[in-house]
This record gives C-alpha cells, structure tokens and sequence, in this order.
C-alpha cells in the first residue's frame, strides 16, 4: 500500500526558515542555511555555471540574505540587526547594525535602485528606505495584487524586483518588475529548482512511502512445522535517482550535498512533497543487498508475510529502510517505521 502526496510546491522563505534568494554581480544565489551550503549561478533561468558552496558557519542561521545586484555586496539580517558580508563563505566582520524600528518585522527584504525594500505583505506595503540603520528617505508605496504572494523576492538587477512564485497550471516561475511599470515572467531552471526546499517533489513527483512485501512464509499442513529461509532485501539509496548536475566547490562532499537534500525533502509536509519523516538515522550509503537468514516454527496453516518499508519520489523508490516487519494477513502494516520529523 502507497502513502504517497498527491502534491507538490516549493515552500516559501517564510516556511522554511534559513532559505533565501539574492543576486550580485556575481551570479544569482539560493541560500539554503539548513544545509549549511549555498548555490551560485549566472542566473535563475539558464542554469549556466552552477556551483554549490560551503556557507560559513558565522553566516548560518540568517533570518534575510539581501544581494545589491549592482555590486558584490551581500547583507545578513539575523533578529533586528543587520550586516554586510563580503563573500557567504568566509568569516563575516564583526559589529552589527540595528534595524531602524520601520525596518523591523519585514516578510522580505531586497535590494535594488541603491535602495532597501521591505515587503509587508500582510499590509500589502513596500517600504524603501535609503538606509536599513536610520530609515532615511522612506517612501511607501502598494504592492499590486499580483505581487503579493510571493515565495522568495529580490532585486535581479540595478532597476528591477523579481520574485519566485506558482502559477497556475505551469508551476514554479520567475516574475521580475520595475518602478516604470516593465514586467516580465521567466522560468526557473530544474537545477535551480531543485535546491529549493521541495523542489525535489516538483521535478520527480512528490515523496511516497511503501511497504514491499518481500517474501511469504506458509505452512499447509495440520501440524507445526519449523521454517527457515534467507531473506534476501536492499538497504540504502538509490543514487541513480537523482540527475541534478551541481558542481561542488571547496569542501563541500557530493554524496553529502544529495544525501542531505533528500532528507530535507522527505522530511517535508505533504504540502511541499514530502512525508514529514526523519530519515538521518538510516542506513545512507549506496544500495547493497543483504541476506538476513529467519527461523521460525510455523503453526497449521499459518502465513507469515515479511515487509519492507521504502520511500521514494514520483515512481521511483530511493531509501530501501533497515527494518523489517511481519504479518499473518497480506495487507501491509499500517505503522510507519519512521520518526517525525522535529522529534
């Protein structure tokens, strides 16, 4: 029997915290600072010279990541304070700056025209502020409607906002504009996508999990009979069933990058494709067959049917679980042999 989602979206900034996106002069970037690691690509669209990054362990745990696509410079607002780094993977200066009051609480905070934005969408506002420690030369203005339930916003380039967002009927997609009123929608590239929290579930199919009945145990006869046989089950993951092509800088582990990718997805509510299951206690190494040999004293007309959980995403299974699990009946287990996720 499948658990399986019938839906998948990528989370937002707002539910999933530590994530966001930015761009520089250098490329655009996802931040994914529950994974300890950030993308870098020439842009969200091409997926041209896509690199994943250590992020320095001082820049975890960001509230913001705000990009000045004019320059290199990147600003972290961690509580109601702010500061400028230089580079996501190396130690950031010392001192933080205090959000001005207007400034605090924002949904989103980005950059562009050599000024801060403050989204409040709730309100529906934007804040422009020259500066995020005085507040200087704010101006208010509306959100439009269209604009307001973004996933992530940033400023793309010196004169526009973008935001990431779903569309109706076509999915993940990219909406950029610009104070003169010029709009522009563009897609986000798979391996972009897949780096977002959930964007496994949308390239793939969301996250199910099966129990697979491996092999059944009977005996026909009146009287007890003692059984033995050698079950022969997988144990790991599937490492044929990603295709995502990130290259890996510093020292950052690909397999690591994968296998922690795959556990934030599963570890996902159903909403954004996942199972809301922790999987890190797993067995994470490449699949591998083992025979587990079983002795048992079968009783008249007894069936003993043995089980495995997996889970997967789409159609194709990917964590083969340790466990195992038997039953006198061929419907499987109802018990889920994983924890939730947060316990």
């Amino acid at each position: 029997m499948y658990l399986r989602n019938s839906m998948a979206a990528v989370a937002s900034r707002a539910d999933s915290p530590g994530t966001d996106v930015f761009a520089t002069r250098h490329g655009a970037f996802v931040v994914r600072s529950d994974l300890g690691c950030f993308l870098r690509a020439l842009d969200f669209r091409s997926g041209q010279d896509i690199k994943v990054w250590e992020l320095h362990p001082a820049c975890r745990g960001g509230d913001h990541y705000v990009g000045d696509p004019s320059s290199s410079a990147v600003y972290l607002l961690r509580g109601d304070t702010f500061f400028k780094v230089p580079d996501l993977s190396s130690e950031p200066p010392t001192g933080a700056l205090p959000l001005h009051p207007s400034c605090q609480g924002g949904d989103h905070y980005t950059f562009c025209e050599d000024r801060f934005f403050v989204f409040f969408l709730a309100r529906g506002i934007v804040l422009s502020v020259a500066d995020l420690a005085t507040g200087g030369s704010a101006k208010e203005t509306r959100l439009e409607p269209a604009f307001t339930d973004g996933l992530y916003y940033y400023g793309s380039d010196a004169s526009h906002l973008a935001c990431f967002r779903t569309e109706a009927g076509s999915g993940l997609c990219g909406r950029s504009w610009s104070t003169a009123g010029h709009e522009e929608v563009f897609s986000v590239h798979p391996d972009v996508l897949a780096f977002l929290p959930g964007g496994l579930a949308v390239i793939h199919g969301p996250s199910f999990g099966v129990w697979e009945c491996l092999t059944l145990m009977s005996n026909a006869s009146d009287l007890p009979v003692p059984s033995s046989q050698e079950i022969t089950r997988k144990v790991g993951y599937s490492k044929k069933a990603l295709s995502q092509k990130f290259s890996i800088s510093g020292s950052l582990d690909p397999e690591a990058l994968t296998v922690s990718l795959l556990q934030s997805q599963f570890s996902l509510p159903a909403a954004h494709g996942g199972m809301g299951l922790r999987t890190e206690q797993e067995e994470w190494e490449g699949v591998a067959e083992e025979e587990e040999p079983i002795r048992v004293i079968l009783q008249p007309r007894q069936k003993l049917y043995w089980w495995q959980y997996r889970l997967g995403l789409g159609k194709e299974p990917i964590l083969f679980c340790r466990s195992l699990k038997v039953t006198r009946s061929p419907s499987p287990p109802t018990h889920v042999p994983l924890p939730p996720a947060g316990s």
